[in-house]
């Protein structure tokens, strides 16, 4: 508990330091985007964790945390996320380091040693993954909402069009007509073109904020087509035929191998099921697994189990 307090009135007092010794920097706009500079000073003004931020400045892994935060749709800044990473690693450590205190006393075995070991590398390693495995979840979840809904969104542009609006008027109408979350992205580049940006680079900056392949080919034509010129309307219809059939394509493919998938989760749960089933019905023959040999046996099936489970997943993830 000590050490969680201590933990707390260290990041309070970085983050209060570093609201005090923040100065307004002088930014010159030109040759900036719009979008890059309401980034930069927005983080200017509200970073509450400068220590953290300069810590993470150029490593690969905030980075990617980045792009997860803005795919996601998410406030927070990298630095804040890593906080709250930092927060939930001492408390998973704290917590691992009670429980192995009240249940596990050290009694100097080996198989005491390596239990205590092992869960508290589980334990720390479930704080440190867990944020970013949840980060990644809600990423990958509206990445595929906004690809599902990007056809769509190509489909109203090219009817505008062909009704003789121009490419921005059908973006705006696209984005009043679609729902959440294509509906605050095309928000946002309506807002940037409106500040001055140009149409290319405010779709472009949508295309790396979305962070998918669907989108990366769709801007791409688009801001080919619009600086050579051409027929847009027909570019964007066969854009929406593509993205459609790659939908159609992983449907299917999820479709077949649904039996692999359910045959999967049926053998991992198969065991610890009937596992629990004869502790409850017949302890005494289950206990002798809980014996110091026994649990070697339960180590290796956990083993076993965690290996099956992850090539059955390998052999079922097919590239788009």
């Amino acid at each position: 508990m000590q050490t969680l307090l201590i933990i707390l009135v260290v990041v309070n007092i970085v983050g209060l330091a570093a609201t005090k010794l923040r100065k307004k920097p002088a930014v010159s706009t030109e040759g900036v985007s719009v979008d890059s500079l309401q980034t930069a000073l927005s983080r200017s003004k509200n970073e509450r964790f400068a220590l953290i931020a300069r810590f993470m400045k150029g490593r690969k892994d905030a980075s990617l945390i980045e792009k997860n935060l803005i795919t996601a749709g998410s406030m927070i800044k990298p630095s804040e996320f890593f906080a709250i990473n930092l927060l939930c690693l001492a408390i998973a450590v704290l917590l691992a380091i009670a429980y192995l205190s009240l249940k596990w006393p050290n009694d100097g075995s080996l198989l005491t040693l390596i239990k205590r070991l092992g869960f508290f590398a589980f334990m720390a390693f479930l704080g440190w993954r867990g944020p970013r495995m949840v980060l990644q979840f809600k990423a990958d979840s509206r990445r595929s909402k906004l690809e599902y809904q990007l056809a769509d969104a190509l489909t109203i542009i090219s009817s505008s069009l062909k009704g003789g609006y121009s490419f921005v008027q059908g973006l705006d109408m696209a984005g009043k007509q679609m729902e959440e979350p294509i509906k605050s992205e095309i928000e946002r580049v309506m807002r940037l073109i409106q500040l001055g940006l140009d149409t290319p680079k405010a779709l472009s900056q949508m295309s790396e904020r979305v962070n998918s392949y669907d989108y990366d080919m769709t801007v791409s034509a688009t801001n080919i087509q619009l600086s050579v010129g051409g027929n847009l309307s027909q570019l964007l219809e066969g854009i929406s035929n593509t993205i459609r059939d790659r939908i159609r394509l992983r449907r299917d493919v999820a479709a077949l191998t649904a039996q692999g998938r359910i045959s999967g989760g049926i053998l991992f749960v198969l065991p610890i099921g009937i596992g629990f089933f004869l502790m409850g019905i017949n302890w005494e023959y289950m206990s002798a697994l809980f014996t110091e040999k026994g649990l070697y046996l339960v180590y290796l099936a956990m083993a076993m189990q965690a290996a099956g489970f992850f090539w059955i997943k390998k052999l079922l993830d097919f590239d788009n």
